[in-house]
């Protein structure tokens, strides 16, 4: 028989000669002992819980029993903080999201310029992504559409701005946009 292994146990202050006698007084199989000895996690036998023991997470400065309780606190899941805590910016958790890439590009359009193509879709008279889905996937006569609409603000921009007033007639602005 080969010799025992896992002698002299010491589980919560307690030292047992070997894995059958802990396990016996702890009310588990010799097996789950061996077990916990191999991982070294011999302070979780028979104590109901399994796996790995929560870790501390500490947040701005706050210290929390584990992920779960920094969760609840910042009103995440525990997934955003064990993925901040992975990227090393816990103090990240529980502030307003930093959105790169999302500043709106110029938008110029018959001599129109605009912040964006959602604010010149809008100026316009369209929906706010009709630009977008005109100029993507649009033909001829959505191109068209926009260029006399482009015209129509740019023609209404230049009589407000002049001193005379209109010189001509008003031409008719009502463009069907449905």
């Amino acid at each position: 028989m080969a010799a025992r292994i896992y002698t002299d146990l010491t589980i919560r202050g307690t030292t047992y000669p070997d894995a059958a006698s802990a396990a016996r007084a702890l009310g588990v199989t010799p097996e789950a002992i061996r077990s916990a000895a191999r991982k070294g996690r011999l302070e979780l036998v028979a104590t109901g819980r399994k796996g790995l023991a929560p870790m501390p997470v500490r947040i701005r400065g706050e210290l929390f029993t584990d992920a779960h309780a920094a969760a609840a606190r910042f009103g995440v899941t525990p997934q955003a903080v064990w993925k901040a805590l992975a990227d090393g910016d816990p103090d990240r958790i529980g502030r307003p999201q930093r959105r790169p890439g999302r500043a709106p590009k110029p938008f110029e359009i018959g001599g129109l310029r605009f912040a964006s193509q959602r604010k010149a879709s809008r100026a316009l008279g369209f929906s706010d992504d009709y630009l977008s889905h005109a100029l993507t996937r649009g033909g001829r006569a959505a191109r068209e559409r926009i260029l006399a609409a482009a015209m129509a603000l740019s023609a209404r921009q230049a009589r407000k701005s002049s001193p005379n007033g209109p010189a001509r007639p008003e031409p008719m602005e009502e463009l069907h946009h449905g």
